[in-house]
């Protein structure tokens, strides 16, 4: 049932995005005049900047010829052309070796920018304002109310759409949608300035836009890379953290076995983006799926052995490594109790301690993929024991996958 809300939802997001991007002929709004010239220059400035891709820590990836398709949308080129420019970028990047996704992200992509172009009308529309440079020699100009939608579709629309097509059909997706905006709030702003800058300045510099549009976006990936070379360090801290219960043989708990914490995050990983989880869920799942049993290195030899007690003593540790792990800390505590009660706010909680508790009790039983004959078997344990369906039933998905893979 899930899998079919997720197409019909994804159905609806594509003819929603097509029907805002027809908008753009029905108002007759949009300034004319986007030559040929331009559209050649462009393609050149899309396909020149494709594999320039940026993502902030936890965010999902915006490939920086939106800046370009941006400013193609405010200056006025129809949805036919700037979605034919995406398609170009798209090929390009894919014929020069980049990780361009399928030819389902490619439609994305496509329906995306058409979209846009319809935003840029309805700015236009609702605001028919143009600044214009001071002084006769100064040629320099900016349509705002398109400037303004296309910066909104760019902040807002991008993430939302992203969120609402791998959704699979889940609740609260109104929440879903701010916790992805929130995770592009580095990058998509930085997109949408440079998409006005290279409006504002091509009346004026023509070809030579594109190395003032690239100073602002090599100088926002570059921070960002900084930002990714600080957050794949305190990752692979935290994959080497994970090892540590293996080393308390003698405790009340007993042994762990060896690469269980890696292989508990790898196969919830998984889980998560199979349920359709906000990238910062699927961060705080995997990072508590390695740190699930670290409360063993607090645990007294006299204390305890339930895992209610694991688990506080586990939440107490991770918040003592990092103030930045208090959602990481309350997984790791909610796993101990999974039937408890939550609030709309703690749901996420909740869910992500059953997918660490689900991936867990898996590995436990069998490291190695189950057999056919176990299935039925680890359906019902798993259920009993985790208490969530659509977890268990997205666990079973992936490890089908797995079985097919290998």
């Amino acid at each position: 049932m899930s899998s079919y809300l997720a197409v019909v939802s994804r159905v609806l997001l594509a003819v929603a995005g097509l029907a805002v991007g027809a908008v753009w002929w029905l108002l007759d709004v949009a300034p004319s005049g986007f030559s040929t010239f331009d559209i050649l220059w462009f393609a050149i400035a899309a396909v020149a900047v494709e594999r320039l891709v940026m993502r902030q820590p936890g965010g999902l990836p915006v490939p920086a010829s939106l800046a370009v398709l941006g400013a193609a949308a405010i200056l006025g080129a129809s949805p036919a052309v700037v979605s034919g420019l995406a398609a170009v970028a798209w090929l390009a990047g894919r014929l020069m070796g980049g990780e361009q996704p399928g030819p389902i992200g490619l439609l994305g992509r496509v329906i995306g920018v058409w979209s846009l172009t319809g935003f840029a009308g309805l700015g236009t529309a609702l605001l028919p304002y143009v600044w214009v440079g001071a002084g006769s020699d100064v040629a320099a100009s900016l349509p705002v109310g398109a400037a303004l939608a296309v910066g909104f579709g760019l902040v807002i629309g991008v993430p939302a759409a992203e969120t609402l097509a791998r959704s699979e059909g889940r609740r609260h997706w109104l929440r879903r949608v701010r916790q992805a905006i929130l995770a592009t709030w580095l990058v998509a702003p930085a997109v949408a300035a440079t998409a006005t800058l290279g409006a504002l300045v091509h009346p004026v510099l023509g070809a030579w836009s594109l190395p003032i549009m690239l100073v602002p976006l090599l100088a926002a990936r570059f921070g960002l890379e900084q930002l990714f070379v600080a957050d794949r360090a305190y990752e692979q801290t935290i994959r080497a953290m994970s090892r540590l219960p293996e080393w308390f043989d003698e405790g009340p708990v007993g042994p762990v076995p060896e690469g269980h914490g890696v292989r508990v995050g790898e196969l919830a990983r998984e889980v998560a983006l199979e349920l359709g989880l906000s990238e910062k869920n699927v961060t705080e799942v995997v990072r508590a799926a390695h740190l699930h049993e670290l409360g063993r290195i607090d645990l007294d030899d006299d204390a305890p052995v339930t895992r209610r007690h694991l688990a506080d003593a586990g939440g107490r540790v991770v918040r003592q490594v990092s103030s930045h792990l208090e959602g990481v800390a309350a997984i790791v505590e909610t796993y101990g109790d999974l039937s408890r009660s939550t609030n709309l706010e703690e749901e996420d909680v909740l869910v992500a301690a059953r997918i660490v508790a689900a991936c867990c009790e898996l590995d436990l039983y069998s490291p190695d993929p189950i057999e056919p004959g176990q299935r039925d078997e680890v359906v019902v344990r798993l259920v009993r024991d985790v208490g969530d369906l659509a977890v268990v039933s997205a666990l079973m998905r992936v490890l089908d996958r797995r079985l097919v893979a290998t």
